[in-house]
């Protein structure tokens, strides 16, 4: 079990909101384009189809979404971490909950249950499932810039990277030289970035989504986690067993700029930003998810903004904000 939470049960610990920062942790430093016009009518989802005025998207902005794999749930909080709603879906009784999820090109909300990935088009409606190439626990999935879609597995997983374009059609399965695929991210460019847990330090590979070869690797102390890009180009690592959120150079030889820790994170998992560059991560606990996980955002200096201690959803996976623009993993509705 990690460090247990000293706040009240009663959730949230807030001050502001995203934008501003109170409670202190702690930080230590140590493809293809189309010539074809756009559409600006038919084919834009949140375009009302009478009269062509905008209507809201889907999922409210600044709103966080976070997959409880224990529960085979996906949980929705406001910009405070309030709780907004939850739900499941028959897909989520699978052998094993659901676990990665990122929002598509039309700001729909994709889930990866065990054996398939489900469409969201609004909280707790499922549009549609498309079936996986191979059954199994997708820890993390993205978008890239050009719309395939990439899976990794998981600690104790295979090697194994699967790449669909954005109809989920199944494009090709390519292999790293280690296993225990966790985070996934891709810079600006659209090269990926994928972590493996390789023992007392993890491997970081960089990846070319088009040829399918690693172009650079190096390592980080930790056992890495969720993975997303900061806003000065830097690399964010989620690392287990109470280390917390690393910031390392995105190349090798890779060196640490900070790490953001706190007594009450004890296994990051997922990662992501928003805009104002703040960091989002759920704990996994006891690495086992058996125990309610605690929620943060932290701003880039690693103050903490806004918690939630306990959370109600065991087993954090995939975590979201909605209307987020990153270099992969999430879009702000068209």
């Amino acid at each position: 079990m990690g460090t247990e939470a000293t706040a009240a049960d009663d959730g949230a610990e807030t001050t502001e909101g995203p934008s501003a920062a109170s409670e202190s942790g702690t930080s230590s430093a140590s493809g293809s384009s189309s010539d074809e016009a756009d559409d600006t009518s038919d084919d834009n989802p949140f375009d009302d189809d009478t009269t062509g005025e905008p209507v809201p998207p889907p999922f409210d902005a600044g709103n966080v979404f976070v997959v409880g794999f224990n529960d085979r749930m996906v949980f929705e909080y406001d910009s405070m971490l309030e709780p907004v709603s939850s739900w499941s879906h028959p897909s989520f009784d699978a052998v094993e909950g659901p676990a990665g999820m990122v929002f598509d090109a039309s700001g729909f909300l994709v889930v990866a249950a065990y054996d398939e990935f489900c469409v969201f088009s609004a909280p707790d409606q499922a549009a549609q499932c498309h079936p996986k190439i191979v059954p199994q626990r997708t820890e993390n999935i993205i978008f890239d810039i050009f719309d395939n879609l990439y899976t990794t597995t998981s600690t104790g997983g295979t090697d194994e990277i699967h790449k669909y374009d954005g109809g989920y059609t199944h494009l090709a399965t390519f292999d790293l030289p280690t296993g225990q695929l966790t985070g996934i991210t891709c810079d600006p460019q659209g090269d990926l970035f994928v972590a493996s847990q390789t023992g007392a330090v993890s491997t970081i590979y960089k990846v070319d989504g088009n040829a399918l070869t690693v172009l650079d690797q190096f390592t980080v102390a930790g056992n890495a986690e969720g993975l997303q890009f900061a806003p000065d180009g830097n690399l964010l690592v989620a690392l287990a067993a109470g280390v917390g959120i690393a910031r390392i150079t995105p190349s090798s030889p890779s060196a640490l700029v900070d790490t953001i820790s706190n007594p009450g994170l004890f296994w990051p998992v997922p990662l992501t930003i928003d805009g104002a560059g703040n960091r989002y991560t759920g704990d996994f606990e006891d690495g086992t998810g058996s125990a309610l996980a605690d929620l943060f955002v932290f701003d880039p200096n690693g103050n903490v903004v806004v918690s939630r201690e306990p959370s109600e959803l065991r087993g954090p996976f995939g975590l979201v904000v909605a209307g987020t623009a990153l270099p992969c993993g999430a879009v702000p509705p068209k």
